[in-house]
Parts: C-alpha cells; structure tokens; sequence
C-alpha cells in the first residue's frame, strides 16, 4: 500500500498526531522515538527520504539558533561558566536538544504531509470538510502556482545571465535578486491574470456547488489507521489527566 493510495484525511490525523507528540513529549528520548517513528513511516510509504534532504540544512541553521538563544537566555539549573555577562546553566544544552528535536519532528512531518499527496487532493479534502469550493481551490491554485513561479525565476535568471549578469558565488546570487525583481513581479501579475481570467471563463463563484472529474472516498484501511490514531491520542490524554483526577 502506497502513501498515494492513503485518502489525505487519513494522512491529516497522522499530521496531527505527529504534531501532538511533538507538543506534549518533554525528554530527549521520547522526542527521539516519536521522530524514528515519523522517518520510518516515510520511507515504508514512499520508499524514499530524498525530501529530507533540504530539511537538514534548515534544521541545522535553526538548531544553532535554538542552542545560541538557550545558551544566552537559559537560567535553569547550575551556573556551570561565566564570562562577564554572560553566564551559561546545566539546563541550557539539554533544553536546546529538546528544542531542536520539536522542531525537527514538527517540520518533518509538516513535510511529510505537504508532499504526500496532491493539490487536487488537497482540494477534494477541504471540499468534504464542507468548505465552499471557491476557497478550497485556493489551496489547490496555490500549490501548483509556487512551483510555476519557482520555474519562471529560473528561467529569468537563466536570461540574465545570458546578457552578462554575474553569477559565480552566493554574494552574487544576493546582488541579482536587485535586476531580477521586476520582472520576476511583471510574470507573476501575468500568470495571476491569465488564472483569473481561466477560473472566470470556467464559471467558478457562479454557483454555490460544483462538480469534480475525481471523488474522495475512505477505504477500510483508511478508516482502521484514523480509528487507531485517534485512539493512541486518546489513551495518551487519559494517561496525563488521570493524576490530575
């Protein structure tokens, strides 16, 4: 069973449930386990974990502001150095840790979801969550016209650098965002009028309802896996409240 045979309901509650573990788990260990988890289901799904790559960079650059902000502004524990004013606690590392690990499992399963299924996927979602068509496409519109407009940069740098724009280092790259900022606004105007002309000649806003050439319908291992999730977030609400009866 594919992650794209997965109704992307089913792959919302495993959103939410990354997402509550990753908000109620407190140590190191237990973030640890929960995101093995996460990585495990990708790579049993999709087979793959090449969408993990650009997250590595990103996590990197976050944990180091995470550890630099703990180390500045942490007062738990013992004062184990000082220098001048700046004095550094026991706590500051191990909440640094817990830190990044949060935000690795939280984007990592933000990831997840985001490109396990389809915009038009997306879009038949929200439209059996009763949400009024003319919104729901919206999602759908704006997850194809990103990757459109990523394209549409590319070939706009491709152009410049053809006309003599110098682009060897990443100091170059920052300067050419200045020559190419124009027309990279001038081509997302016109794609955003020739969509909105497109979706006004198809009659979209004309009618409260409207038909798709697809359809969501939940499977019976669709609704097991929602079932046992919600369970599992049950069971773990039970376990917190219970001292607190």
């Amino acid at each position: 069973m594919g992650v794209s045979k997965l109704d992307p309901r089913t792959k919302l509650v495993w959103y939410a449930l990354m997402i509550y573990f990753a908000l109620s788990c407190q140590t190191a260990v237990q973030l640890s386990l929960v995101l093995l988890v996460c990585i495990v289901a990708s790579l049993i799904l999709s087979g793959s974990l090449k969408q993990y790559k650009v997250m590595i960079m990103i996590i990197l650059l976050l944990g180091l502001q995470i550890l630099f902000v703990q180390l500045i502004f942490c007062r738990e524990g013992i004062l184990i150095y000082q220098w001048g004013i700046l004095k550094i606690y026991s706590e500051a590392i191990p909440l640094a840790i817990t830190g990044i690990l949060k935000a690795t499992l939280i984007f990592s399963a933000s990831l997840q979801f985001f490109t396990s299924a389809s915009a038009q996927d997306f879009t038949l979602m929200l439209i059996k969550f009763r949400i009024p068509y003319r919104f729901a496409m919206l999602v759908g519109l704006g997850v194809r016209f990103l990757p459109l407009m990523k394209a549409e940069y590319v070939s706009i740098i491709d152009s410049q650098r053809t006309r003599g724009l110098k682009m060897e280092n990443v100091w170059d790259d920052l300067k050419a965002i200045i020559p190419t900022f124009l027309p990279f606004l001038y081509r997302a105007v016109r794609r955003s009028t020739e969509i909105a002309l497109a979706m006004e000649l198809r009659g979209y806003g004309r009618s409260k309802t409207r038909t798709f050439s697809t359809d969501l319908e939940m499977k019976y291992y669709d609704i097991a896996l929602i079932a046992a999730m919600l369970l599992v977030i049950s069971i773990s609400l039970a376990v917190r409240l219970l001292p607190l009866i």
